[in-house]
């Protein structure tokens, strides 16, 4: 079913149109004058307004600046005078020897204590199921057997060239197996030939 097109549909259509033509040319116009170097437009309203003050005012901020490096140039000479406390000054603290004493007690006291936490845990706890049969054949961790190393060679063996290097050693080939075929089928020869 075809829509019925009227011409108020049409001049709404035009008037919208017309409108972004405007923003268009309103954009351009704005582009225009960033590229020639001129801030009349919008960049100018966003910054803020010069602040006038007057003579007086300006006066009194001056002499209030003026205070303010007096009374640091004071205290800046002041601290000059005075001398500042030296190293040699201050006295230099020693640990007495009871002090001493009492430290390596303590530290003597926490070893023993974390030796004796250590050996607690390492112990095997007694448990109550001990005393039941088999409990024995529970109670020994299975350790399994010791995996040996594989000895060398004997040194008689190991062929070596002039410079000392090991020679490669050459290992037999494997056996071909005789199903094996080499080359192209039978049925792919008596084709081609």
């Amino acid at each position: 079913m075809p829509l019925s097109v009227d011409a108020e549909l049409l001049s709404a259509a035009l008037v919208g149109y017309q409108q972004k033509v405007q923003e268009i040319n309103a954009r351009m116009v704005d582009l225009r004058q960033r590229l020639r170097g001129s801030s009349l437009g919008p960049a100018t309203a966003t910054s803020a307004p010069k602040r006038i003050v007057n003579a007086a005012a300006r006066r009194r901020m001056a002499a209030a600046q003026r205070k303010r490096w007096a009374a640091a140039r004071k205290a800046k000479a002041e601290a000059a005078a005075t001398p500042a406390p030296t190293n040699a000054a201050k006295k230099k603290r020693r640990l007495s020897p009871e002090g001493r004493a009492r430290i390596i007690a303590a530290t003597k006291r926490r070893w023993a204590a974390a030796r004796k936490a250590k050996a607690a845990k390492a112990a095997p706890k007694p448990t109550a199921k001990a005393a039941k049969p088999g409990a024995a054949q529970h109670a020994a961790p299975k350790t399994a057997p010791r995996k040996t190393k594989p000895t060398a060679a004997p040194k008689e063996t190991v062929r070596r060239r002039a410079s000392g290097k090991p020679a490669a050693v050459k290992r037999p080939a494997a056996p071909k197996p005789k199903d094996a075929q080499v080359g192209p089928a039978p049925e792919a020869v008596a084709v081609t030939s």
